[in-house]
Protein backbone atom coordinates (compact mmCIF):
# COMPACT_ATOMS: atom_id res chain seq x y z
CA UNK A 1 0.00 0.00 0.00
CA UNK A 2 0.90 3.71 -0.88
CA UNK A 3 0.41 6.21 1.35
CA UNK A 4 0.18 9.58 -1.46
CA UNK A 5 0.62 13.05 0.23
CA UNK A 6 -2.04 15.76 -1.01
CA UNK A 7 -0.62 17.69 -4.07
CA UNK A 8 -0.39 21.50 -3.14
CA UNK A 9 0.27 23.42 -6.12
CA UNK A 10 1.68 26.24 -3.76
CA UNK A 11 4.57 23.96 -3.99
CA UNK A 12 5.58 25.60 -7.32
CA UNK A 13 4.12 28.71 -6.78
CA UNK A 14 4.84 30.43 -3.55
CA UNK A 15 8.21 32.63 -3.69
CA UNK A 16 11.42 32.30 -2.19
CA UNK A 17 11.92 35.59 -0.47
CA UNK A 18 14.79 36.76 1.44
CA UNK A 19 13.13 35.54 4.97
CA UNK A 20 13.38 32.21 3.63
CA UNK A 21 17.10 32.06 2.78
CA UNK A 22 18.76 33.75 6.18
CA UNK A 23 19.61 31.55 8.89
CA UNK A 24 16.48 30.68 11.16
CA UNK A 25 18.77 29.95 14.60
CA UNK A 26 17.63 30.33 17.34
CA UNK A 27 13.61 29.58 16.06
CA UNK A 28 15.55 26.62 14.11
CA UNK A 29 18.34 24.48 15.91
CA UNK A 30 20.57 24.37 12.34
CA UNK A 31 20.57 25.69 8.69
CA UNK A 32 21.95 24.47 5.55
CA UNK A 33 22.89 25.64 2.64
CA UNK A 34 23.16 23.91 -0.64
CA UNK A 35 24.49 24.72 -4.50
CA UNK A 36 23.76 21.67 -6.85
CA UNK A 37 24.80 21.97 -10.83
CA UNK A 38 23.94 19.07 -12.85
CA UNK A 39 25.35 19.23 -16.21
CA UNK A 40 24.42 17.25 -19.91
CA UNK A 41 26.46 14.72 -21.50
CA UNK A 42 29.64 14.91 -22.46
CA UNK A 43 30.81 17.74 -19.52
CA UNK A 44 33.84 17.01 -17.79
CA UNK A 45 32.00 17.24 -14.67
CA UNK A 46 28.52 15.39 -14.60
CA UNK A 47 27.57 17.14 -11.21
CA UNK A 48 28.54 19.34 -8.33
CA UNK A 49 27.17 20.25 -4.83
CA UNK A 50 28.60 22.52 -2.26
CA UNK A 51 27.41 23.07 1.11
CA UNK A 52 27.47 25.28 4.38
CA UNK A 53 25.78 23.16 6.98
CA UNK A 54 25.33 25.22 10.54
CA UNK A 55 24.92 23.32 13.81
CA UNK A 56 23.78 25.11 16.54
CA UNK A 57 21.74 22.34 18.79
CA UNK A 58 23.30 21.38 21.92
CA UNK A 59 25.51 18.28 22.36
CA UNK A 60 23.95 15.06 22.24
CA UNK A 61 21.07 16.28 19.92
CA UNK A 62 20.71 15.26 16.61
CA UNK A 63 19.68 17.45 13.53
CA UNK A 64 16.79 16.28 11.25
CA UNK A 65 19.90 16.85 8.74
CA UNK A 66 21.71 13.42 9.62
CA UNK A 67 19.39 11.87 6.81
CA UNK A 68 22.32 13.37 4.61
CA UNK A 69 25.22 12.49 7.29
CA UNK A 70 24.96 15.78 8.47
CA UNK A 71 24.71 15.84 12.46
CA UNK A 72 28.13 16.03 14.41
CA UNK A 73 29.75 19.53 13.48
CA UNK A 74 29.27 22.23 11.55
CA UNK A 75 30.59 21.70 8.19
CA UNK A 76 31.72 23.08 4.58
CA UNK A 77 32.03 20.89 1.77
CA UNK A 78 32.68 20.43 -1.87
CA UNK A 79 31.93 17.02 -3.65
CA UNK A 80 31.53 16.25 -7.60
CA UNK A 81 31.55 13.83 -10.05
CA UNK A 82 33.59 12.64 -13.41
CA UNK A 83 32.32 9.65 -15.58
CA UNK A 84 34.82 7.80 -13.33
CA UNK A 85 35.47 9.14 -10.33
CA UNK A 86 34.42 11.12 -7.70
CA UNK A 87 36.11 14.26 -4.80
CA UNK A 88 35.04 14.98 -1.81
CA UNK A 89 36.50 17.85 0.36
CA UNK A 90 35.48 18.87 3.51
CA UNK A 91 36.28 21.59 5.71
CA UNK A 92 35.07 22.17 9.72
CA UNK A 93 33.86 25.73 10.81
CA UNK A 94 33.99 25.46 14.52
CA UNK A 95 31.81 27.43 16.37
CA UNK A 96 31.58 30.17 14.19
CA UNK A 97 28.14 31.87 13.31
CA UNK A 98 26.95 32.74 10.09
CA UNK A 99 26.67 36.87 9.48
CA UNK A 100 23.28 37.49 7.66
CA UNK A 101 21.23 40.47 5.89
CA UNK A 102 17.87 40.01 4.36
CA UNK A 103 18.23 43.42 2.85
CA UNK A 104 20.45 43.50 0.85
CA UNK A 105 20.00 39.48 1.31
CA UNK A 106 23.50 38.45 2.04
CA UNK A 107 24.51 35.03 3.94
CA UNK A 108 28.19 34.68 4.52
CA UNK A 109 30.95 33.45 7.15
CA UNK A 110 34.06 34.81 7.19
CA UNK A 111 36.12 33.96 3.67
CA UNK A 112 34.76 30.85 3.30
CA UNK A 113 30.63 31.29 2.40
CA UNK A 114 29.02 33.64 0.60
CA UNK A 115 25.56 33.55 -0.63
CA UNK A 116 24.28 36.73 -2.01
CA UNK A 117 21.87 38.74 -4.82
CA UNK A 118 18.36 39.24 -5.52
CA UNK A 119 15.17 36.95 -6.92
CA UNK A 120 16.07 35.66 -9.43
CA UNK A 121 19.68 36.04 -9.88
CA UNK A 122 21.86 34.51 -6.27
CA UNK A 123 25.84 33.47 -6.36
CA UNK A 124 26.74 31.23 -4.00
CA UNK A 125 30.49 30.65 -3.12
CA UNK A 126 32.35 27.72 -1.22
CA UNK A 127 36.39 28.23 -0.40
CA UNK A 128 38.45 25.51 1.04
CA UNK A 129 41.77 27.06 1.54
CA UNK A 130 43.19 23.78 2.94
CA UNK A 131 42.08 22.36 0.08
CA UNK A 132 42.79 24.93 -2.47
CA UNK A 133 39.41 23.97 -3.70
CA UNK A 134 36.74 27.01 -4.63
CA UNK A 135 33.52 27.19 -6.24
CA UNK A 136 31.44 29.73 -7.35
CA UNK A 137 27.95 29.27 -8.09
CA UNK A 138 26.22 31.99 -10.16
CA UNK A 139 21.94 30.99 -10.45
CA UNK A 140 19.29 32.29 -12.55
CA UNK A 141 16.32 30.57 -10.67
CA UNK A 142 13.26 29.90 -12.45
CA UNK A 143 11.01 27.98 -10.34
CA UNK A 144 10.57 26.80 -6.88
CA UNK A 145 9.66 23.83 -5.00
CA UNK A 146 8.73 23.73 -1.27
CA UNK A 147 9.69 20.19 0.09
CA UNK A 148 8.19 20.97 3.23
CA UNK A 149 6.82 24.39 4.76
CA UNK A 150 6.43 22.82 8.79
CA UNK A 151 8.06 26.09 10.54
CA UNK A 152 10.62 25.46 12.66
CA UNK A 153 10.04 22.17 12.65
CA UNK A 154 11.37 21.33 8.75
CA UNK A 155 11.27 24.29 6.76
CA UNK A 156 13.24 23.31 2.84
CA UNK A 157 12.60 25.28 -0.46
CA UNK A 158 14.65 24.57 -3.03
CA UNK A 159 15.18 27.30 -6.23
CA UNK A 160 15.58 25.49 -9.96
CA UNK A 161 17.90 27.58 -11.90
CA UNK A 162 19.86 27.91 -15.00
CA UNK A 163 23.92 27.67 -13.36
CA UNK A 164 26.89 29.09 -13.92
CA UNK A 165 30.17 27.04 -12.43
CA UNK A 166 33.68 28.39 -12.11
CA UNK A 167 35.17 25.18 -9.97
CA UNK A 168 39.18 25.55 -8.81
CA UNK A 169 41.15 22.52 -7.47
CA UNK A 170 44.68 22.61 -7.02
CA UNK A 171 45.45 25.69 -9.10
CA UNK A 172 43.08 24.14 -12.09
CA UNK A 173 40.47 25.85 -12.97
CA UNK A 174 36.78 24.95 -15.20
CA UNK A 175 34.19 26.57 -15.95
CA UNK A 176 31.18 24.92 -17.12
CA UNK A 177 27.25 25.61 -17.59
CA UNK A 178 24.37 23.74 -16.92
CA UNK A 179 21.29 23.04 -14.81
CA UNK A 180 21.17 24.45 -10.61
CA UNK A 181 19.26 23.86 -7.98
CA UNK A 182 19.90 26.24 -4.56
CA UNK A 183 18.15 25.25 -1.43
CA UNK A 184 17.89 26.23 1.89
CA UNK A 185 16.53 23.96 4.70
CA UNK A 186 16.79 23.89 8.10
CA UNK A 187 14.84 22.92 11.32
CA UNK A 188 14.96 20.76 14.76
CA UNK A 189 16.71 18.30 16.06
CA UNK A 190 16.06 15.34 18.50
CA UNK A 191 17.39 13.24 21.37
CA UNK A 192 18.41 10.24 19.93
CA UNK A 193 20.04 9.15 16.01
CA UNK A 194 16.77 8.65 14.62
CA UNK A 195 18.66 7.15 11.41
CA UNK A 196 19.11 3.91 13.83
CA UNK A 197 15.50 3.32 14.12
CA UNK A 198 13.83 4.29 11.20
CA UNK A 199 12.96 0.92 9.56
CA UNK A 200 12.94 3.10 5.62
CA UNK A 201 15.04 4.04 2.92
CA UNK A 202 14.62 7.35 1.10
CA UNK A 203 15.10 8.30 -2.92
CA UNK A 204 15.43 11.66 -4.03
CA UNK A 205 15.71 12.54 -7.67
CA UNK A 206 16.58 15.15 -9.60
CA UNK A 207 16.28 15.71 -13.45
CA UNK A 208 17.37 18.52 -15.66
CA UNK A 209 16.01 17.96 -19.68
CA UNK A 210 18.76 20.81 -21.02
CA UNK A 211 16.57 22.46 -23.55
CA UNK A 212 18.06 24.65 -26.00
CA UNK A 213 16.48 28.12 -25.06
CA UNK A 214 14.37 27.03 -22.02
CA UNK A 215 16.91 26.16 -19.05
CA UNK A 216 14.36 25.83 -16.29
CA UNK A 217 13.18 22.46 -17.74
CA UNK A 218 13.44 20.22 -14.98
CA UNK A 219 11.49 17.49 -12.62
CA UNK A 220 12.28 16.61 -8.65
CA UNK A 221 10.91 13.73 -6.64
CA UNK A 222 11.46 12.42 -3.73
CA UNK A 223 9.95 9.60 -1.98
CA UNK A 224 10.38 6.79 1.30
CA UNK A 225 10.57 3.44 0.89
CA UNK A 226 11.01 -0.44 2.40
CA UNK A 227 12.77 -3.05 1.43
CA UNK A 228 13.18 -1.49 -2.05
CA UNK A 229 9.48 -0.63 -2.08
CA UNK A 230 7.95 3.01 -1.92
CA UNK A 231 5.48 2.82 0.73
CA UNK A 232 5.12 6.87 0.62
CA UNK A 233 5.69 9.05 -2.66
CA UNK A 234 6.40 12.14 -0.40
CA UNK A 235 6.69 14.94 -2.75
CA UNK A 236 7.50 15.92 -6.70
CA UNK A 237 7.30 18.72 -9.07
CA UNK A 238 8.27 18.80 -12.73
CA UNK A 239 8.43 21.80 -15.47
CA UNK A 240 8.38 19.22 -18.84
CA UNK A 241 9.49 20.88 -21.96
CA UNK A 242 6.78 23.08 -23.49
CA UNK A 243 4.68 23.11 -20.11
CA UNK A 244 4.48 25.39 -16.78
CA UNK A 245 5.76 24.19 -13.67
CA UNK A 246 3.38 21.91 -11.70
CA UNK A 247 3.26 19.50 -8.65
CA UNK A 248 2.67 16.25 -9.20
CA UNK A 249 1.96 13.61 -6.72
CA UNK A 250 5.11 12.19 -5.28
CA UNK A 251 7.84 9.75 -6.83
CA UNK A 252 7.44 6.50 -6.92
CA UNK A 253 10.89 4.20 -7.43
CA UNK A 254 11.33 0.95 -8.62
CA UNK A 255 14.72 -0.25 -8.83
CA UNK A 256 15.40 -2.54 -12.12
CA UNK A 257 19.36 -3.22 -11.34
CA UNK A 258 21.59 -2.90 -8.46
CA UNK A 259 25.08 -3.67 -6.96
CA UNK A 260 26.34 -4.12 -3.69
CA UNK A 261 29.41 -1.22 -2.86
CA UNK A 262 31.19 -1.02 0.66
CA UNK A 263 30.45 1.70 2.91
CA UNK A 264 33.42 3.82 4.29
CA UNK A 265 33.48 1.86 7.93
CA UNK A 266 33.28 -1.48 5.37
CA UNK A 267 30.25 -2.31 5.67
CA UNK A 268 28.26 -3.69 2.41
CA UNK A 269 25.30 -1.21 1.17
CA UNK A 270 23.12 -1.26 -2.06
CA UNK A 271 24.22 0.54 -4.81
CA UNK A 272 21.53 1.58 -7.85
CA UNK A 273 22.36 0.85 -11.37
CA UNK A 274 19.10 1.21 -12.99
CA UNK A 275 15.99 2.07 -11.86
CA UNK A 276 12.37 3.58 -12.91
CA UNK A 277 10.88 6.58 -11.39
CA UNK A 278 6.96 7.33 -11.94
CA UNK A 279 5.44 11.30 -11.71
CA UNK A 280 1.85 11.78 -11.87
CA UNK A 281 -0.45 14.66 -11.90
CA UNK A 282 -3.90 15.25 -13.25
CA UNK A 283 -3.12 16.00 -16.42
CA UNK A 284 -0.66 12.90 -17.21
CA UNK A 285 1.96 10.62 -16.06
CA UNK A 286 6.10 11.48 -16.65
CA UNK A 287 7.50 7.52 -16.01
CA UNK A 288 11.59 7.75 -16.54
CA UNK A 289 14.13 5.02 -17.00
CA UNK A 290 17.33 6.37 -14.94
CA UNK A 291 20.96 4.81 -14.90
CA UNK A 292 23.99 5.43 -12.90
CA UNK A 293 26.60 7.36 -14.94
CA UNK A 294 29.20 8.16 -12.21
CA UNK A 295 30.47 6.33 -8.91
CA UNK A 296 28.86 7.03 -6.16
CA UNK A 297 30.03 9.34 -3.34
CA UNK A 298 29.40 7.62 0.02
CA UNK A 299 28.55 9.89 2.32
CA UNK A 300 25.21 9.13 3.34
CA UNK A 301 23.92 6.44 5.98
CA UNK A 302 23.47 3.29 4.07
CA UNK A 303 23.20 5.42 1.05
CA UNK A 304 25.28 8.12 -1.15
CA UNK A 305 25.03 10.55 -4.41
CA UNK A 306 25.09 9.72 -7.71
CA UNK A 307 24.60 10.87 -11.65
CA UNK A 308 22.42 9.12 -13.94
CA UNK A 309 21.44 9.65 -17.38
CA UNK A 310 17.79 9.27 -18.32
CA UNK A 311 14.99 8.50 -21.06
CA UNK A 312 11.51 9.63 -19.77
CA UNK A 313 8.15 10.03 -21.31
CA UNK A 314 5.03 12.03 -20.93
CA UNK A 315 1.62 10.41 -21.74
CA UNK A 316 -2.08 11.90 -20.83
CA UNK A 317 -5.24 10.52 -22.27
CA UNK A 318 -6.33 10.94 -25.69
CA UNK A 319 -2.76 13.01 -26.66
CA UNK A 320 -0.17 10.39 -27.25
CA UNK A 321 2.99 10.26 -25.91
CA UNK A 322 6.38 12.73 -25.85
CA UNK A 323 9.81 11.84 -25.64
CA UNK A 324 12.81 13.46 -23.67
CA UNK A 325 16.01 12.82 -21.96
CA UNK A 326 18.58 14.11 -20.25
CA UNK A 327 20.82 13.92 -16.87
CA UNK A 328 20.02 13.90 -13.36
CA UNK A 329 21.35 13.99 -9.74
CA UNK A 330 19.75 11.04 -6.80
CA UNK A 331 20.78 11.22 -3.22
CA UNK A 332 19.53 7.69 -1.48
CA UNK A 333 19.76 6.64 1.79
CA UNK A 334 19.10 3.42 3.79
CA UNK A 335 18.33 3.48 7.56
CA UNK A 336 16.79 -0.11 8.49
CA UNK A 337 19.96 -2.20 6.49
CA UNK A 338 17.63 -3.88 4.24
CA UNK A 339 18.64 -2.43 1.39
CA UNK A 340 21.40 -4.60 0.67
CA UNK A 341 19.36 -7.39 0.79
CA UNK A 342 17.83 -6.53 -2.00
CA UNK A 343 16.80 -9.60 -4.48
CA UNK A 344 18.48 -7.79 -7.63
CA UNK A 345 21.73 -7.08 -5.55
CA UNK A 346 24.47 -8.53 -7.00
Amino acid sequence: MRIRFPVNSRDVSKRVEPKHLVPWVPRASWDGWFGIGIFPPGAPLRWVKAHFFHRACAPGKHPLAAVEGLDAESELALVWATPDEVVQLRGETGSERPVSSPSPFRVSMEDRFLLEGAAPRYSLAVKLAEHQAEARFAFETGWPIWWSRWGRLLAYAGQHAAAHLSLTHLGREQSLQGFGVLEHVCGISLPFDFTRRLPLHYHWDVLAFHTPGSPFDSAAGLSLGRQGQTLFPLRAAARLPGRSAEAMQGLVVRYLETSRTEGPAGEARMLPLRWEGTLRSRAGTFRYWAAAATPVVGNIPGGGMLGFDFEGEWSRPGSGTRRWQGTGFTEYGDFSGRLVNLAGAR
